[in-house]
């Protein structure tokens, strides 16, 4: 997925479209699949040589899920997601704006688990090291990927981070062998703080993760519920999947005898793929105590009966709605096996016609479940 910083250039361009008091309003909210990431975008220019991405907003703004989806529905549809926004952010930006604004309907799209955020503050600020072409406010804004007119704007008090972003950090600071390229002499604007975000990056497991994910789907909708919103919260980018995938492997480790697992584990390193996310040199007494903690912990129980609560919900649709725009997924992993695969863009977000069957499905969802 493309990064908010990588379109930083782009904060010039803005759509306003007319308010119109008198239509219910849709609300949505989610990462670049929500906001329309490659719709309507182009390459320009500057002076100097150095080119960026622009886009179309009305176009993107047309052509995206939310609008299809408000035009079905017969409603205006209010959009605030951002690119590379954690699923924290959805959480986050939804509740403070469903404090004062009235909205008749809401469809929240859920991201990829292992997103988070970082407080923006003194400390952070003082840290953050400016580049040749991008001042802080720039990065802060998030250029063509910062939602719009519909959140006042892209500043916000937390920054976005993703497995991308950790990967761009770590390739600026570790380039192969001694050749030194225009991007890692030009440094990153991490540079300073690479310490404090490796440490954070350690302790982002994917255990923990997914435990949020399903926390985040009833946080969002007892946020809705409060406020007597109808919703519906989609996942796009497989975290039900792999909240699957990991309910199985705790069970595993639960009910398994030590001895067996450590069998197990021989024979197949990666068959606890969420469990242990480092198969390479395993300390087999750090494994027992993990595994041992996973035990008393009740880990296996408490995440069946979070599992178990969404997965019942009227309100969520764990629908792998990737599958319209990846051809590869967690559940095809080979090219030719998703029968469902409607069409995507050159970096791999839905286009227009996956855009267009996200608010087919919506709508059905909608109607089906008696939402509206």
């Amino acid at each position: 997925m493309l990064l908010p910083e990588e379109q930083y250039e782009s904060v010039s361009t803005k759509y306003y479209f007319e308010e119109s008091k008198s239509m219910p309003k849709l609300f949505a909210n989610g990462c670049s699949i929500t906001i329309g990431a490659e719709l309507g975008e182009f390459t320009q220019t500057w002076d100097d040589g150095r080119e960026y991405q622009d886009v179309d907003i009305e176009y993107r703004t047309a052509n995206r899920w939310s609008t299809k989806l408000a035009e079905k529905l017969d409603m205006e549809p209010v959009n605030i997601s951002r690119g590379g926004g954690s699923n924290w952010r959805t959480w986050r930006t939804t509740q403070d704006f469903v404090v004062d604004n009235e909205i008749h309907c809401a469809v929240i799209q859920m991201t990829e688990p292992s997103r988070f955020q970082i407080p923006i503050s003194y400390d952070f600020i003082s840290k953050w090291q400016e580049t040749d072409n991008v001042n802080f406010f720039n990065w802060a804004y998030g250029g063509i990927y910062s939602p719009e007119k519909d959140l006042g704007g892209g500043y916000e008090e937390f920054s976005h981070w993703n497995t991308g972003e950790m990967n761009n950090l770590f390739s600026f600071q570790n380039h192969v062998g001694n050749q030194t390229t225009e991007r890692t002499q030009k440094g990153t604007h991490y540079e300073n703080m690479r310490d404090e975000l490796a440490g954070y990056w350690l302790f982002n497991t994917q255990i923990q993760n997914y435990f949020d994910y399903l926390r985040h789907v009833l946080y969002l909708h007892n946020v809705f519920q409060c406020h007597g919103v109808p919703h519906l919260i989609i996942d796009a980018l497989e975290g039900w999947t792999m909240c699957q995938f990991l309910k199985k492997e705790l069970e595993t480790v639960a009910h398994t005898q030590e001895d067996k697992l450590f069998l197990m584990l021989e024979s197949n390193p990666k068959m606890f793929g969420l469990v242990i996310t480092d198969f390479h040199e395993l300390d087999r007494k750090v494994l027992s105590t993990w595994f041992e903690y996973i035990r008393k912990s009740q880990m296996s129980t408490r995440f069946n009966k979070l599992f178990k609560t969404v997965a019942t919900l009227n309100n969520f649709d764990g629908h792998s709605y990737r599958k319209y725009f990846s051809k590869i997924t967690m559940e095809c992993p080979r090219e030719g096996m998703n029968d469902m695969y409607i069409g995507s863009m050159p970096n791999g977000h839905p286009d227009e016609a996956a855009h267009l069957q996200f608010a087919e499905r919506m709508f059905s969802e909608i109607k089906r479940r008696n939402i509206l």
